[in-house]
């Protein structure tokens, strides 16, 4: 059984990476600046954000729940980071850890719902999204809260070579560290083992509580690192800069073969449906498309994903 789900598992990785190559090869044809390497590197530096946050909303994916937070978690902290740096002065190196603190005490407070008082995961990060969503609002009156221009451009705007966007070398190795971890660590394992049967993990010893209540606080710490790289990009925070986020990662997570109902999928699959979305987005936007439409042809690629992978297992 586990090594027809690993089967099914590369099977769906191969065919994600056929479709990415393939609406590589249309757009290229259709659009004569899409090859350029300023669009390129343009197409890299926005897979950033959304494989960070993605890397976050799968991992609570595979442990059977889902962190609805994380876009309030990452807008929190622009916020903080603005704060901090655009408006105290704060040296940025103090003004980061203030603010992965900031970000550990939502990812707790996910993880001690969740995994200690057996909170639904979508009823309670639900919850807590609005609450920090709210938090972000009132702490910056609702304004952007804006960082000079000469600082804090590194995680967003450095370019190695003058061509290199710099954050890509940080989500390549959050997604190092990710893969690592859920698929060669113990507690990786553990938390594919909750997500496919609770049960199963209970009666193996496991620890439920304390895995889950790990799995929040590391999707809380993407968001943070996400959030570095939004802040950077635009110079400020603002609590409502990743919202937009939020259903692209798990459109994102579902596309790389990331089952809702917990267990099943895997990082890298994750990372390749952000990649196809990334994608699309950015063709369409060569060929002049309507935002509009990218939102169509996502959900509708979406549906069909779902709808395909239904008809299967039935």
């Amino acid at each position: 059984m586990i090594r027809k789900l690993k089967q099914s598992e590369h099977k769906n990785e191969w065919v994600l990476a056929a479709v990415f190559l393939a609406m590589f090869v249309l757009f290229s044809i259709v659009s004569r600046h899409f090859l350029s390497l300023t669009n390129v590197m343009s197409l890299l530096s926005q897979m950033v954000e959304l494989g960070l946050l993605t890397l976050a909303m799968s991992a609570t994916m595979i442990s059977g729940g889902m962190d609805l937070s994380i876009s309030a978690i990452c807008s929190l902290c622009t916020v903080f980071l603005g704060i901090f740096i655009g408006q105290s002065g704060m040296p940025s190196g103090l003004a980061m850890l203030l603010t992965l603190l900031t970000a550990l005490a939502c990812g707790v407070f996910n993880g001690f719902l969740v995994g200690y008082l057996k909170v639904p995961s979508m009823l309670a990060t639900l919850g807590t999204q609005s609450l920090f969503a709210g938090i972000g609002l009132v702490v910056s009156n609702g304004v952007t809260v804006s960082i000079p221009n000469t600082t804090f451009a590194l995680f967003g705007r450095t370019k190695l070579g003058g061509f290199f966007p710099l954050q890509i070398l940080l989500w390549a190795a959050a997604i190092v560290v990710a893969v690592l971890i859920f698929s060669y660590l113990v507690t990786g394992r553990r938390i594919y083992l909750i997500g496919s049967s609770m049960e199963v993990a209970r009666f193996s010893g496991i620890n439920l509580r304390r895995n889950l209540f790990v799995t929040y606080i590391f999707s809380a710490v993407l968001a943070f690192v996400a959030s570095l790289v939004f802040t950077s990009k635009i110079s400020a925070g603002r609590a409502d800069v990743a919202d937009s986020l939020l259903l692209k990662t798990v459109s994102a997570s579902v596309f790389g073969g990331v089952s809702t109902l917990g267990g099943i999928g895997t990082l890298g699959g994750a990372m390749l449906g952000v990649a196809v979305i990334t994608l699309i987005s950015n063709g369409l936007d060569m060929v002049n498309a309507s935002s509009y439409l990218q939102q169509v042809v996502i959900g509708a690629m979406l549906l069909i994903v779902l709808a395909y992978r239904h008809v299967r297992r039935k």
